[in-house]
């Protein structure tokens, strides 16, 4: 066994002091960074939703000019 009596090594516990309150100011900072962390949010959930709107769009017009493209480009079968 080793006899070193270093802070890390100690088993013994040192006497905890109790927390202070938390100032106001520092409340209230965490609540504004809330509320704007909420409003970021919303915002980020309606540019995906807009974004999703664009892209099924964009999906849907690209199915119709393949269609089409699919259309211009069949030859007759001559029977």
């Amino acid at each position: 066994q080793s006899t070193d009596m270093s802070p890390a090594s100690s088993t013994t516990s040192l006497p905890v002091s109790p927390l202070p309150e938390e100032p106001l100011f520092f409340k209230d900072g965490i609540k504004d960074e809330c509320s704007v962390l909420k409003l970021q949010l919303k915002e980020r959930d309606e540019v995906i939703a807009q974004l999703r709107e664009e892209l099924e769009k964009a999906q849907c017009f690209q199915k119709a000019l393949a269609s089409q493209a699919d259309k211009s480009t069949q030859t007759e079968l001559v029977g």
